[in-house]
Formats: structure tokens, C-alpha cells, sequence
């Protein structure tokens, strides 16, 4: 059973937030929960190798090998290699499409065609939501690869910020602004008006910035009230939620057992031998490799199999590297994240690693917030659990 992201999350924010220490945003709580979860999982066969060089109990739930195989067992797999014949032929370590849930927010710079941040030209996605000032978008846009692009019709507003209110004359009141799109011109139009009278201002535009700014979000083609002289800021933000898809990656962690299964013939383990005994097995016609006992040489992600004579039929049981945790949001009301979890991935790793896992999430956290008592709390609790361990 998986760890949840979200209860992680909240449990950090809780611990950071209990005497004001200082915030983890997502993108940073994503960034370094990959990380411990990856170091949490190498050490999983650094213990492997110390404790079975110890005398193990045979008391149910107390034997630390057998407990350390219930941890690594979710990350235990196999797939099938394929053959690439040529001059040295070799087959290659089993292959999958990752996919990664993600959300992506892009200020919008009034143009048509954005690349989404955090993704790669090779990646496609799926069932993408396209959302503009939290305005689902059915139509009006299209993909390639990681690239977003609107018709011209449908392209969001640029962002402005610093824009200073200024009192027209005559009347009383505020400004009413009006933000809507130049039909000839890919601009902002901005007018003030005094609310419940008819004089006509012209606000005072200080500066004009496509940086996204903390400010009051303005869906396109509506009107807000200020009071004059107040400095305001209108920041459109494009949010794009989905899933990346990644080709053809390698998930293999650890190569175990190679296979090789000729039709009806029964499985054959292959030997995995050094370079220099395989020049040694095959100078010798007693000793060469055959269908019924053969071997390989693994060398830069390759199997080379002998004999060579073998082109299909090889599998691989692997540990597969642990999936990304990623705590995935749509944006709220004033720029609030609420969880999505349809679009989150959890963590991997067994469930009993939840108390290990956070300590460390808060030992990275003191230096993102500069706390060295953070630091010194989550070192000093770490230790005394791998103190537990090996005791």
C-alpha cells in the first residue's frame, strides 16, 4: 500500500507552520519528496546487505531480511528485452511508458503559443484540462508535444500590473474598470468609469509587466470596482492539467535474473559472466555456451547473449525505480492550492517508511526555510531511528 502525498504534505506544512517557521510550496515539497523517496529506496540494499550477514530470528515480523524483501517486493517486476542484430548484436533492458500527472501554471503573456513548463519536446499528454482564471476552455486550443497553442479568437489576455486608478473629474465614487480584448489588436484595452454617473476617465497606466504578479485575477470581458489612486494588478494565468507521457524509458533500477524460453523447452537461467570469461568460454569448444546453458555479458544498459544464435525469447525480472511523487492542485479563490488527487501520484515506498519518510522531508525543509532547529530536530530524530534499526 502506497503512501498518500497528501497526508505527507499536510503533515509537513503542519510541523513548519506550528510555531511559524515558514511555508513549502508544492513545486519545492514535490522536488524534495523525490528525493527521499530515493534515498529511502538505495537503502534498501545497503540494509539488505548487512543483515544477512547477521543471524536472523524466526519469530513472525521480526526477521529484518524478510522484512526488507516486503519492501523491495513492490518494486519487483520483469518485462521482455528486444534484439537489435547488427554486427555485435545485444538486446536491450525491458522498456515502459512513465506517465506523470501534472499541473502546470503559465503566466499568460498575450500570445498564442506557449511551451508548458517542466516537460520535454519528446513528451506527449493526455486528457489535458485547459483552465484560464479558473475558466475550464473546451475549445479553442490545441497540442503538439509539450507545446499549448490558442487560436486567435481564444488567446488569454496579457498580465498588467501596477495599474494606478485615477480619479476622473465630476462625479463621485470609484472607478469602474472594464478589461477587454482589442478585436484588431492582440491588447488591453483599459476604461474607467465613476460608478452611477457618466463622466469617462482614463486611468493612469504606471508600468506594464508580463511577469505574474501577486494581484486580482480578471477573467476577460468583466469589470471590477476600485476606489481611485488604488494601485492594482490584473494577472491572467493559464493552467494546464494532464498526463505526460514519456516513451519508451528504462525503469530498470537493478538487473536480476536473465531468461531465455525457446518454445516448448523449459526456461533457461542465463550465467552473467565478466568480459574476460567470456573470452575464456568461448575459446574452447568444450566450454562454449549453447541454447540448453547460455550466458551473457552486461555492459552499458546491453545484454550481449551467447550464443549469438539466440534472437528472441529473453526476459529480465528487474527492480523497477519508484515512481515520482507528485502533489498535484488546481488554483483557487486568491491563488490557493487545492489538492487534486486524481491528477496526484503517491508515494511508492511501503507504508512504514511514512514517519522516516517525513522526518527527512523536514530535515531538507530547514535549509528551504533557513531553520537550523528544524535541522537539528529532524537530524536528531533520523539518527535515533537507524540507531533503532541496527540495535
Amino acid at each position: 500500500m502506497a503512501i498518500n502525498v497528501n497526508t505527507v504534505y499536510q503533515t509537513v506544512l503542519l510541523i513548519l507552520n506550528k510555531e511559524q517557521r515558514g511555508y513549502m510550496t508544492p513545486v519545492e515539497f514535490n522536488k524534495i519528496g523525490q528525493q527521499v523517496q530515493l534515498e529511502i529506496f538505495e537503502k534498501y540494499f545497503e540494509d539488505l546487505n548487512q543483515q544477512i550477514r547477521i543471524p536472523q530470528t524466526n519469530v513472525d515480523y521480526a526477521d529484518r531480511v524478510m522484512s526488507l524483501d516486503e519492501k523491495m517486493a513492490i518494486f519487483k517486476t520483469s518485462g521482455a528485452s528486444a534484439y537489435t542484430g547488427g554486427a555485435t548484436p545485444f538486446f536491450s533492458l525491458p522498456t515502459a511508458n512513465t506517465l506523470n500527472p501534472s499541473t502546470e501554471i503559465i503566466p499568460s503573456t498575450g500570445i498564442a503559443s506557449y511551451t508548458i513548463p517542466n516537460t520535454l519536446s519528446t513528451q506527449t499528454i493526455i486528457d489535458p484540462v485547459v483552465t484560464v482564471n479558473g475558466v475550464t476552455q473546451t475549445t479553442g486550443f490545441s497540442f503538439t508535444n509539450n507545446i499549448l497553442t490558442f487560436t486567435a479568437a481564444a488567446t488569454p489576455l496579457a498580465s498588467v500590473v501596477n495599474v494606478i486608478v485615477q480619479s476622473p473629474t465630476g462625479g463621485a465614487g470609484a472607478n469602474e474598470f472594464s478589461v477587454v480584448k482589442s478585436a484588431t489588436t492582440n491588447t488591453i484595452q483599459l476604461n474607467a468609469v465613476i460608478s452611477g454617473g457618466g463622466t469617462v476617465g482614463t486611468p493612469l497606466v504606471a508600468a506594464v509587466d508580463t511577469t505574474p504578479a501577486v494581484g486580482v485575477f480578471i477573467i476577460p470581458n468583466s469589470t471590477q470596482t476600485y476606489a481611485a489612486g488604488e494601485s492594482v494588478s490584473f494577472t491572467n494565468n493559464i493552467v494546464v492539467s494532464g498526463t505526460w507521457v514519456t516513451q519508451g524509458s528504462n525503469p530498470v533500477y537493478k538487473l536480476g535474473v536473465v531468461n531465455f524460453t525457446d518454445g516448448a523447452l523449459p526456461i533457461h537461467e542465463l550465467e552473467r559472466v565478466t568480459r574476460g570469461e567470456l573470452y575464456h568460454l568461448l575459446s574452447s569448444n568444450l566450454t562454449k555456451p549453447t541454447k540448453h546453458y547460455p550466458i551473457y555479458l552486461y555492459e552499458d544498459n546491453k545484454l550481449y547473449v551467447y550464443p549469438t544464435t539466440i534472437i528472441s525469447g529473453i526476459s529480465c525480472d528487474y527492480i523497477k525505480k519508484p515512481v515520482d511523487p507528485i502533489w498535484n492542485f488546481i488554483l483557487g479563490t486568491g491563488n490557493s492550492y487545492i489538492y487534486n488527487s486524481a491528477t496526484s501520484v503517491n508515494f511508492e515506498i511501503h507504508e512504514t517508511e511514512q514517519v522516516e519518510l517525513i522526518l527527512k522531508i523536514l530535515l531538507y525543509a530547514g535549509v528551504v526555510v533557513k531553520d537550523p532547529q528544524i535541522i537539528q530536530v529532524a537530524a536528531s530524530q533520523i539518527a535515533q531511528e537507524n540507531q533503532n534499526q541496527k540495535s
